[in-house]
């Protein structure tokens, strides 16, 4: 079965709050996740919360030995994108770091806690491949959120809640020194199975229209052959409508990895940076015809799953073990993603 699948959900949030206290299921996995890019284009950067982290190839070796807990994969992924260098930090931990309440979702030294009208992001993470320290603040002011969710497959077991469609970022690290302003976005994702038992690849994009307004195209493809395919425009206070989707202008491949990038638009887009270039995974700062910017995603769950990639993973994820003979700091921070112009 073929179509698009824009079919009105339960939030994934039973509180008023984001959903932070809501159970995730065996083998399943919740994201919580933040973008946003300076006032003057230059900087940027991406939060996400996992609890069950889909990248973990610690998580998907627990799930092919029978139930796991997504509590026990818990990881929280920072990136801060500055003009001549990337600051990256992905530590996953144990279910023994994690607390959760209607408000705040905490995993180890970093936290998130919504207000009602902002959600504030305390970071204390180390970077790959150095270790050097990502410490400080992200406020992001969300006065307005959206009462819609979203399944990307008909199935039900994948949701989708764009939160915050339009936002305000303001960034404050101590370590390393950044500090800035600028538009931004909080979506959050779960689901009841992993990504690539459903899905064979998925693209992303959110293109900023103003204060008030962004346009996203979701378009994933599925192993039973079944399509999600939706374009949303709007914002917060006024609601995301559906539009018929652009035809599809793919980008070119991720430079290094050969990932492919789908993409939709009418007149194209111009590829400001790439910012995330991995075996499975590309993220990119774009700019449309228009000059708005874009933020685009693509996905190859088919190529995450490979054998050769699952070899791959650790060598960019922190690993907090316990219990061990000598602390509980077990890490190979050998990096394969690159930050690219």
């Amino acid at each position: 079965m073929r179509g698009r699948f824009a079919m009105q959900q339960p939030l994934l949030s039973t509180s008023g709050g984001l959903g932070f206290d809501l159970p995730v299921s065996n083998n399943g996995y919740r994201w919580w996740y933040v973008d946003g890019f300076s006032d003057c284009g230059s900087h940027g950067v991406t939060l996400i919360f996992f609890i069950g982290t889909v990248f973990s190839p610690f998580y998907a070796g627990a799930r092919k030995k029978g139930d796991a807990d997504p509590r026990e994969f818990v990881c929280v992924n920072a990136v801060f994108y500055e003009p001549k260098q990337k600051h990256w930090a992905m530590t996953e931990r144990r279910a023994r770091d994690l607390k959760t309440s209607t408000s705040m979702l905490k995993i180890g030294p970093s936290s998130m806690s919504f207000d009602g009208e902002s959600l504030t992001v305390n970071l204390d993470e180390r970077s790959a491949p150095f270790r050097r320290a990502i410490r400080g603040k992200v406020v992001v002011e969300m006065p307005a959120v959206t009462d819609r969710c979203y399944t990307l497959h008909s199935s039900g077991q994948h949701r989708w809640w764009p939160i915050a469609p339009t936002a305000r970022v303001k960034v404050s690290l101590d370590a390393p020194n950044i500090h800035w302003e600028g538009s931004g976005y909080v979506d959050t994702n779960g689901g009841t199975v992993a990504l690539e038992d459903t899905f064979t690849d998925w693209h992303w994009s959110r293109a900023d229209m103003g204060p008030e307004h962004c346009r996203i195209v979701y378009e994933a493809h599925a192993k039973d052959g079944e399509s999600c395919l939706m374009t949303l425009f709007g914002g917060p206070k006024t609601g995301l409508a559906s539009e018929h989707s652009p035809p599809r202008r793919d980008l070119s491949d991720g430079p290094i990895w050969r990932v492919s990038r789908p993409a939709r638009s009418y007149q194209g887009f111009n590829v400001e940076k790439t910012l995330e270039d991995t075996p499975f995974y590309t993220r990119s700062h774009l700019h449309d015809a228009s000059g708005n910017s874009v933020m685009h995603e693509s996905l190859d769950l088919d190529r995450f799953s490979s054998p050769w990639v699952q070899r791959l993973l650790p060598f960019r994820m922190r690993k907090i073990f316990y219990g061990l003979a000598n602390a509980g700091d077990s890490r190979v921070t050998v990096p394969f993603s690159k930050s690219l112009k």
